[in-house]
């Protein structure tokens, strides 16, 4: 039997304990190479390790056991098959593991700015760097919860299949352009070079702003022109506002205005 591990033994090497070792055999995807027939007891040989870290790969990669036992069923080079599709795995687990560290860095960034201007009451000045929203155009009162929530929805919707990373902060805008208005739902997303109906570049500058508690039935157009004055062409951002003390039935917005700029009729 010196060409056998036991099964503690085997299991030592890649630190796995042996009732895992039992449901692979359970599942047919790990069988010991030899069973004493009195005993019962279980040993490995040790090429069979190779079999175990496909195991262990799956396992990091969250690919279904069962998925292994059809690898082995159907190629007779499944390991190397399984390399290959755990290498296309990996890099794609990567590749959103980056995306999602960019869009913590960038909601971090956002965080640090608010929190500079965390105390401020009344109507104060703040630079803002350019920004991607990705828009809705929104009709009816914002005080429709049925209606609001199901457009978010769609909209957040919208961004994951057009491949644009949403970020906070989201809400809603006025765009304002002589005597038209219109109104959208917005989610900020990561700077980007595509090019979407749906997405606008917000230009940077120096915004009015004012943090209040958002209030569904508030008019917000004559609400802003009393605020910030009137304008032919301006946007008016009313943007969720992270705080550090919350409380029930209480959100806080800050309304960032800009004179000077419209959103364009072709964004939809």
């Amino acid at each position: 039997m010196n060409q056998y591990l036991t099964i503690g033994e085997f299991a030592k090497l890649r630190g796995v304990n042996i009732n895992s070792l039992l449901y692979y055999e359970k599942l047919g995807i790990l069988m010991p190479a030899y069973i004493a027939p009195g005993s019962r007891y279980r040993y490995y040989a040790p090429e069979q390790l190779s079999t175990l870290d496909m195991i262990l790969l799956c396992i990091n990669l969250d690919i279904p056991l069962k998925e292994l036992k059809q690898y082995q069923d159907e190629n007779a080079y499944w390991q190397k098959k399984m390399l290959e599709d755990g290498k296309r795995i990996a890099e794609d687990k990567i590749r959103r593991m980056q995306e999602d560290l960019r869009k913590i860095e960038y909601s971090l960034k956002c965080q640090e700015e608010q929190d500079g201007y965390a105390d401020y009451e009344g109507i104060y000045q703040r630079e803002i760097s350019p920004r991607f929203f990705l828009v809705e155009e929104y009709f009816g009162a914002f005080a429709n919860i049925k209606q609001f929530g199901r457009i978010s929805t769609g909209l957040f919707d919208y961004a994951e299949r057009k491949g644009f990373s949403a970020v906070l902060p989201s809400g809603f805008m006025f765009s304002f352009d002589g005597d038209e208005v219109r109104q959208f739902l917005f989610y900020e997303v990561l700077p980007t070079d595509k090019k979407d109906e749906k997405v606008v570049e917000i230009p940077g500058g120096m915004y009015s702003c004012l943090q209040m508690e958002f209030e569904a039935d508030l008019d917000h157009i004559p609400f802003l022109e009393r605020c910030f004055g009137s304008s032919d062409k301006r946007i008016a951002i009313v943007s969720n506002l992270i705080r550090d003390r919350l409380r029930i039935n209480s959100r806080y917005n800050e309304i960032q205005i800009l004179d000077g700029y419209t959103i364009p009729d072709s964004v939809v």
